[in-house]
């Protein structure tokens, strides 16, 4: 493929635990404005979760439609998706005309190793350990396990893999020792293939449904926290990214890891960066943006658009409101923590849905005294879908080329 030009763009979507978002966006060279169109399809199910896999089909065959309407004179040039982890599908049969059992969602329940086996750190074996437990007839059934990315990528064509950031992250997927300490059948998981590789092309039978063009490039795309640093740019040493949504999570683009005693004494998440040779070290706030979620579903104001809700809570030159001074709190002590534990921050990139407001990026800033840089596509996890499809197609050299490439900072 040679040199793309304006308008060839990459379509992006990112499967979360309540709404599938998709995006195109443009990866030409000339400057021009990355982000040609976006759309948040939400999942029509009791609770907001995808209760079937069918969901997520369903919400991207609506995202695709929205984005064809948008941006009619883009070319696509391969197709990425990311997806929230560690989601896993059970299919009983074939992939495409077997059947795909409810899924096992990274909040359903799950079970340890016995004897503390296999406490290397798997994220996705302890839900099967207890979907085999609770569910061995369904368990039996199962031919393959597969993330939810991995699923809708191979209802589009690809063949079904499990997407590996780094051979660093083998422990926290899986490996043989695993299994055993797991009492899990390995076959039942795919081999593994390198984020960022082309997976599969679109079939025939997909182009028909979706609209799309048969035989595009399927890239492989990662776990969404994976996918959002690599969207926000945090991908050298010193450079961190706030990825805050529903939940939040502080993120230092780290050369070394901390010591195991400084970890655990200052409660830090410390896992291998996409970037081989660096590490992810974060601070987790689990409830951050649904803390005011909860206030404005209490006060009756779940439709006020957001920006005009801010406005009321911060006006008349009083008191911050408490629920957004409890917010503003929490990343500010987050950001303490990591300075006593070695990693000062002075500046972050600012993603998710938080960051799609003005007002609330200034006040954040000024409570935490931090700068805050914002993406021009803050869900980030698209971004880094962008950066991985053209570092797949030859576009760039590495996947930290093409997040310089893709990844623009608004002024602050």
């Amino acid at each position: 493929m040679g040199k793309t030009g304006k308008g060839n763009a990459i379509l992006c979507a990112d499967i979360g635990t309540t709404s599938l978002k998709a995006a195109l966006i443009d990866i030409g060279v000339t400057g021009v404005k990355r982000l040609l169109g976006f759309s948040r399809e939400t999942y029509q199910a009791q609770g907001g979760a995808a209760v079937a896999p069918e969901l997520w089909e369903a919400a991207f065959y609506r995202a695709v439609k929205v984005l064809s309407g948008l941006a009619s004179e883009a070319r696509i040039e391969a197709v990425c998706i990311s997806g929230n982890g560690p989601t896993l599908v059970p299919i009983e049969g074939d992939l495409l005309t077997g059947r795909a059992l409810p899924p096992l969602h990274w909040f359903s329940p799950r079970l340890a190793a016995p004897d503390g086996g296999g406490d290397a750190g798997s994220f996705f074996l302890p839900y099967v350990s207890w979907f085999r437990q609770n569910e061995p007839e369904n368990y039996a059934k199962t031919s393959l396990f597969l993330s939810c990315q991995e699923w809708l990528s191979a209802r589009l064509g690809a063949e079904p893999v499990t997407v590996l950031p780094t051979p660093y992250y083998r422990p926290y997927y899986y490996d043989d020792d695993q299994f055993a300490a797991f009492a899990l059948d390995g076959r039942k998981f795919p081999p593994f293939a390198p984020l960022g590789a082309i997976t599969g092309h679109v079939s025939c039978e997909a182009a028909r449904v979706y609209g799309l063009e048969a035989g595009l490039p399927i890239v492989g795309g990662g776990p969404d926290f994976i996918m959002a640093l690599f969207g926000s740019g945090a991908v050298e040493a010193g450079l961190v990214c706030d990825r805050a949504g529903s939940s939040e999570g502080i993120n230092v683009c780290a050369g070394e890891p901390p010591s195991a005693g400084v970890a655990a004494a200052h409660s830090l998440r410390v896992l291998p960066h996409a970037i081989e040779g660096l590490w992810n070290v974060s601070v987790v706030l689990p409830e951050s943006g649904i803390i005011f979620d909860r206030y404005r579903l209490k006060s009756g104001l779940q439709d006020v658009p957001y920006e005009e809700m801010l406005k009321s809570m911060t006006g008349g030159g009083g008191p911050l409101h408490p629920v957004l001074q409890k917010i503003a709190d929490g990343t500010r002590r987050a950001l303490e923590t990591l300075r006593k534990a070695g990693y000062p921050v002075r500046e972050m990139r600012h993603s998710g849905g938080q960051a799609k407001s003005p007002l609330w990026n200034r006040l954040k800033a000024e409570i935490c005294g931090c700068r805050l840089l914002v993406p021009e596509i803050v869900d980030t996890e698209l971004a880094g879908n962008a950066a991985a499809a053209m570092f797949a197609l030859g576009e760039a050299s590495s996947i930290t080329e093409a997040c310089r490439k893709i990844v623009v900072i608004n002024a602050p």
